[in-house]
C-alpha cells in the first residue's frame, strides 16, 4: 500500500516537472509555440481584449526583453517581435517587468527599474504611432513616486490606473509582497493614488486586471500563510471604494504559482501565467482556461470601428464621451487612434448610455444604447463618419409683404469682427446657399439698397448634430414721410377724400385705402424704392391719378393734386386709352384708364358724358372721321359691359377736325391728337 502510494506521488511531481510539454486537465491549455518555448521563458505575459496579441517578457537565461506576438489569420501565433524602441531606449543598463496593453493595443504600459543601488520601479508607457513603437515615457505623478511602482494596468474605460507597490507583511516575511493602488483620471491628469481596501490587499497582492465590465477584478495573491503561493483570485466591486471578499478560482490554482492574469472581452477565457520548480527545471509558461460561469466578467457590449472625414474619407483624431443620459455626467472617456482613426469603447450591463463623438472642427454624432438587458457579450462595428463644414440655406425677404429680395450677403467672425471669406451662390432670388467651415462663430447679414441691414448669428463652436441649416433674414425697408394735397383748383380749398395707393413695384397689387383730413392733407409713410400708383375720385371731381417713383433719391415727397370740379362743359383727356392699328378693337392696356371711368360714374351718380374720339390728319378726312365715331362706341360699349346705363354715356367720332395740340402735322402732335376725351354734358343736382 504505501508502495502505491510513493508510486502516485513521483507521478504528481512528473506532472508537475512536465507541465510545458502536457495539458494540466482538460480546462487549462499551454499556448503553444512561439508564445510558449523551450529556448525561453514567457515571463509577466499579457493578452489583449480582442485576443490577437500577447506581449510579454521575452527571458532567457539572465537576458530580458519586451516582445509581442501576433496572431495569423489561420490562428496560429508569429514568432515574437523585440520591441526595441523600449529594449534599447537607454545606453543604461535596465530592467523591464510587467507589460500590459490598454484597451486597443495601442499602448503598452510596463515597469522600469535602472540597475543602479538605490534605483526604483518606475512605469512607463511606449505608444504605437503608424504601426511604430515610440520611445518609452515616464508616467507623472503621482503614478510614479520615490518607491517601487510596478505591474501597471489601465482600465478598458481609461479612467482607472491600478498598480501595485512593495510593502512588508509580518505573516509573509518569506515573500516578496505588495499591495495594489488605484488612481482616478480627472482631466488630463491622475488623482493620488489610494490603496484598495480590504478584503482586497489581505495578503500579498500583485498583477491587478478589472475587467471591461469596470467592476471584476481578477489579480494575484498569496494568502493563507504562503501554504499555497501565489493564486489567482477573483473580486466584484459593490460600490466605489467597497469590493466583496476576493474568491481564489481553485479551477485555475493546480500549479505552484499562477499570476499576470488577463482576460479577453468575452470574459469566457483567462490567460495567465504559471510558474512551477526553480533553477533549470523552472518551467514559466502562458496558459488558457475556460472561466466557469461564476467566475466571468458581467456582460459588456464592445463598439469599435473608425472616425473618418466624410468628404475625404481620411481617418481622423476625435474624442468619445460616453454620457449618463438621464443625468448628462460624463461617465468615461475615450479617443480615436490619431493616425488610424480607430476606436474602442466599452458599455456595462445595466444602464442607458449615450456616446458622444466629435472633433475640435468637425461635427458631433450621438448615437444610445441600452444594456439594462445584455445577457451575452456582444461586439458591433460603427463607422462614424464627421464633417468639417455645413450647408447653410439662407432666405431674404421683406418682413412686410414676404418677397423675396435680391440683397447682398455678408459673413463675419464674430469674435474678431472680421470678414470671413466663403463662397455665396445664389439659388434663386432671395434665396443663398453658403458653405461654413465648423469651429468658427459666424454673424450673416443681409444687405440691399432701401432696406435695413439685417443679421443672425450662427455658433458652430460647440455642438454640430447637422450638416444642412435653414435661416431666413427679414429686412425692414426704409420709410419715407410723404405728403399729399388735394385741393379744388377753382377755388383752392382743400378736398377730402379717400386716397387710393398702389404698390407697382411688387407683381401683386397692396392697395391701401386712407383718407385726407378736412383741409386736404395726407401724410404716410410709404416705403422707400418703390413706386406707387396714387388715385383719387372724390365725389364731384374729376378723378386723378399719378406715380410716384421713389426709387429715385431725389424724388420729391410731396403730391399735389388740384382737382377738377365736375360741372358741364368740364372735359378730361383719358390717358392710355390705345387701339390697334387702324381698328376700333380697345387694347388691354387701356382697361385700367377705362375702369377709372367706370368708377367715376358710379361715384357721380349725377353726370352725364359724352365720349369723343379723335385722330391725326394722316389718310382721309371721310375714314378718319368713321374710325373715330367706331373707336367711341368701342369705348361706350365697354363702359356699359361694367354696367353703366346707356342713359349716362353718349358717343361721338371727330376725326382729325378738332385737334388739341397744334400743329398738327407734327409727328408728336399727332400722337397726342390720337386721343379719348371725356365732357360732361349734364348733371341731375337732384342725383
Amino acid at each position: 500500500m504505501k508502495g502505491r502510494k510513493f508510486i502516485l506521488f513521483l507521478s504528481v511531481i512528473f506532472i508537475f516537472i512536465h507541465f510545458n510539454e502536457i495539458i494540466i486537465s482538460q480546462n487549462i491549455s499551454k499556448l503553444p509555440v512561439p508564445v510558449n518555448s523551450d529556448t525561453y521563458h514567457t515571463i509577466a505575459p499579457y493578452m489583449s481584449y480582442d485576443g490577437k496579441s500577447i506581449v510579454f517578457i521575452m527571458e532567457i537565461e539572465n537576458s530580458r526583453e519586451l516582445v509581442e506576438c501576433k496572431k495569423n489569420i489561420d490562428g496560429t501565433w508569429a514568432g515574437p517581435v523585440t520591441i526595441d524602441a523600449v529594449n534599447k531606449f537607454d545606453t543604461v543598463e535596465f530592467f523591464i517587468d510587467a507589460p500590459s496593453y490598454n484597451h486597443d493595443a495601442s499602448e503598452i504600459y510596463f515597469s522600469l527599474r535602472y540597475n543602479n543601488k538605490n534605483a526604483s520601479f518606475d512605469i512607463y508607457v511606449t505608444k504605437k504611432r503608424n504601426g511604430i513603437w515610440s520611445k518609452p515615457e515616464k508616467m507623472p505623478a503621482p503614478l510614479n513616486s520615490s518607491e517601487d511602482e510596478t505591474d501597471p494596468f489601465l482600465s478598458p474605460d481609461g479612467k482607472f490606473f491600478f498598480f501595485v507597490k512593495k510593502y512588508e507583511n509580518e505573516e509573509l516575511k518569506k515573500f516578496e509582497c505588495y499591495q495594489i493602488y488605484v488612481s482616478e483620471k480627472s482631466g488630463n491628469s491622475w488623482k493620488k493614488p489610494i490603496l484598495l481596501p480590504e478584503p482586497v490587499n489581505a495578503g500579498c497582492d500583485k498583477s491587478p486586471r478589472l475587467s471591461a465590465d469596470g467592476k471584476t477584478l481578477y489579480f494575484s495573491s498569496i494568502r493563507n500563510g504562503g501554504k499555497t503561493k501565489s493564486d489567482i483570485y477573483y473580486a466584484k466591486k459593490i460600490t466605489k471604494n467597497a469590493w466583496m471578499s476576493p474568491i481564489p478560482i481553485d479551477t485555475l490554482n493546480n500549479a505552484e504559482d499562477e499570476s499576470y492574469p488577463s482576460i479577453p472581452l468575452n470574459g469566457e477565457t483567462i490567460f495567465y501565467q504559471t510558474d512551477i520548480g526553480k533553477g533549470k527545471k523552472r518551467s514559466v509558461n502562458l496558459v488558457s482556461a475556460e472561466l466557469e460561469f461564476q467566475f466571468q466578467p458581467e456582460k459588456t457590449i464592445h463598439f469599435y470601428g473608425i472616425v473618418s472625414d466624410l468628404k475625404t474619407n481620411e481617418p481622423l483624431s476625435a474624442k468619445i464621451n460616453i454620457i449618463d443620459p438621464n443625468t448628462s455626467i460624463i461617465l468615461s472617456k475615450a479617443k480615436t487612434n490619431d493616425k488610424t482613426g480607430e476606436y474602442n469603447i466599452f458599455l456595462q450591463k445595466g444602464r442607458k448610455y449615450r456616446i458622444e463623438v466629435y472633433n475640435e472642427n468637425y461635427s458631433h454624432f450621438f448615437f444610445a444604447y441600452n444594456t439594462k438587458q445584455l445577457s451575452e457579450f456582444g461586439e458591433n462595428q460603427k463607422n462614424i463618419k464627421l464633417f468639417s463644414e455645413i450647408d447653410l440655406i439662407v432666405n431674404v425677404y421683406d418682413n412686410e409683404i414676404y418677397e423675396p429680395l435680391a440683397a447682398n450677403l455678408f459673413v463675419y467672425d464674430v469674435e474678431n469682427a472680421d470678414t470671413v471669406k466663403v463662397e455665396i451662390r445664389q439659388i434663386n432670388k432671395g434665396r443663398f446657399s453658403l458653405i461654413l467651415p465648423i469651429g468658427n462663430h459666424y454673424r450673416i447679414e443681409a444687405e440691399k439698397t432701401h432696406f435695413d441691414n439685417n443679421y443672425f448669428n450662427l455658433d458652430l463652436r460647440n455642438v454640430v448634430q447637422f450638416s444642412e441649416f435653414e435661416r431666413d433674414l427679414e429686412l425692414q425697408v426704409k420709410k419715407i414721410d410723404y405728403e399729399i394735397q388735394l385741393s379744388d383748383e377753382e377755388t383752392g380749398e382743400g378736398i377730402e377724400a379717400v386716397v387710393e395707393i398702389i404698390n407697382l413695384t411688387t407683381n401683386e397689387r397692396i392697395i391701401k385705402n386712407v383718407k385726407t383730413d378736412k383741409d386736404g392733407k395726407l401724410k404716410i409713410k410709404l416705403r422707400d424704392g418703390t413706386r406707387y400708383e396714387i388715385n383719387v375720385s372724390p365725389k364731384g371731381y374729376a378723378f386723378y391719378n399719378t406715380i410716384v417713383d421713389l426709387v429715385d433719391e431725389d424724388a420729391s415727397y410731396i403730391t399735389v393734386a388740384k382737382l377738377i370740379p365736375l360741372k358741364k362743359a368740364t372735359k378730361l383727356e383719358l390717358n392710355d386709352i390705345n387701339f390697334e392699328t387702324n381698328s376700333a378693337d380697345i387694347n388691354k392696356s387701356s382697361f385700367e384708364e377705362l375702369d377709372r371711368v367706370v368708377k367715376l360714374l358710379k361715384t357721380n351718380p349725377q353726370i352725364k358724358i359724352e365720349i369723343s374720339a379723335h385722330t391725326d390728319d394722316v389718310g382721309s378726312k371721310i375714314y378718319n372721321m368713321k374710325l373715330s365715331e367706331r373707336r367711341a362706341e368701342s369705348v361706350k360699349e365697354y363702359l356699359f359691359s361694367k354696367d353703366i346705363t346707356e342713359d349716362k354715356i353718349l358717343s361721338k367720332g371727330y376725326g382729325e377736325s378738332k385737334p388739341a395740340y397744334l400743329p398738327f402735322d407734327i409727328e408728336e402732335n399727332r400722337a397726342k391728337n390720337r386721343r379719348v376725351e371725356l365732357e360732361v354734358i349734364d348733371v341731375n343736382e337732384d342725383l
